[in-house]
């Protein structure tokens, strides 16, 4: 495995990030093991709790499964089980950007607003994480997206409705397909990150509205940017943008 140190020690979420890309890649087949929790430690340069953080999380979003004395494995992907989920369903139907900014628009304003009423201090540190590792990223000049969709995916884990977690989990590709290449410059990652800040301190704060506000205007924003680069980019498919 070809592998960075992470940039923290205790931050879990550039491990993430680093084995979903190598599952991504098809570096990490289903069925591969991981290596054991010790080695993966040495070569992330963190401790072993670190290393169980970032499995937890995997296995949280369904990408590896442990399995008792054997160790921990990338998961199959189910076809047939996929194809009837709503994000096959979606895929299938190759919505516009304006759809997806329509569905994001309805579901994760919610979203924020039952993180805030219901994130547990186990879910405030993880989402803390995730948006360091952000602030990090957009501070070096590198890209944030993958940054920007892991924050998303853990407020809705954090809302405590299973079902929106999982609908979040599942359509986290078609929503990461609107952070288009207009959403990509130094000035807009970092609007973005002060954005993301506003959401995460309403977030631990438990203020409700504010979240919800805070998450409304986020989207709002991103959509006027994308919408004002190109007329015509609301006709775009999944495909073409």
């Amino acid at each position: 495995m070809d592998v960075r140190p992470v940039s923290r020690k205790g931050i879990y979420g550039d491990i993430v990030l680093q084995i979903r890309a190598m599952i991504d890649r098809g570096e990490l087949r289903p069925g591969d093991r991981l290596p054991p929790e010790r080695m993966l430690a040495e070569m992330f340069e963190v401790s072993r709790n670190t290393v169980r953080e970032a499995i937890k999380a995997l296995a949280e979003q369904e990408l590896v499964e442990s399995r008792q004395g054997a160790g921990t494995f990338v998961r199959s992907v189910d076809e047939a089980r996929f194809a009837a989920t709503l994000a096959g369903v979606i895929m299938r139907a190759k919505p516009g950007l304006r759809d997806i900014f329509e569905a994001r628009k309805l579901i994760e304003p919610e979203i924020a607003a039952l993180a805030a009423r219901n994130a547990s201090p186990r879910d405030i540190t993880r989402i803390e994480a995730a948006l360091a590792d952000q602030e990090r990223a957009v501070h070096r000049g590198d890209p944030a997206a993958d940054h920007d969709q892991l924050l998303h995916v853990l407020l809705a884990e954090a809302s405590g409705n299973v079902v929106l977690g999982e609908v979040v989990k599942a359509l986290h590709e078609d929503f990461t397909r609107s952070r288009v290449e207009a959403l990509q410059s130094q000035e807009r990652r970092e609007a973005s990150l002060a954005a993301h800040r506003a959401i995460v301190e309403a977030v631990r704060g438990g203020h409700v509205m504010q979240a919800e506000r805070a998450m409304r205007d986020h989207l709002e924003e991103i959509e006027t940017i994308v919408f004002a680069r190109d007329s015509g980019s609301g006709a775009q498919t999944m495909e073409e943008s």
